[in-house]
């Protein structure tokens, strides 16, 4: 950083403080959008340079994801919660087990 440019803030007012922090805001999104569009443009042009749009980039990557998995495991009053035995037990289960069921008591047949 060049001390050149460098302002004495403690030789500026409050408002004359607040309008270069204002200044400041502003610059920092100009410079934020060009940025931004920069790298925008150097992905459109990264695309292209194999045919493609960054959108069909976009869509092939989200192709590979794995099926949702069927439940296992559903309340029995209450047919819309399920589980499929896959991560975190959720808490109607979690009571349900506390009250005294077992799990293979919720097993979707």
């Amino acid at each position: 950083m060049a001390k050149s440019n460098a302002v004495d803030l403690s030789k500026l007012s409050i408002p004359e403080l607040e309008e270069l922090a204002k200044e400041i805001g502003n610059e920092i999104v100009t410079r934020r959008e060009a940025e931004k569009q920069r790298v925008l443009d150097q992905i459109r042009e990264l695309a292209a340079s194999i045919g493609m749009t960054p959108e069909e980039l976009l869509r092939r990557q989200t192709k590979g994801r794995a099926p949702q998995v069927e439940a296992k495991y559903r309340h029995p009053d209450d047919p819309s919660l399920t589980w499929s035995g896959r991560g975190k037990r959720p808490a109607w289960l979690n009571e349900a087990l506390a009250a005294g069921k077992k799990l293979e008591d919720m097993a979707i047949a």
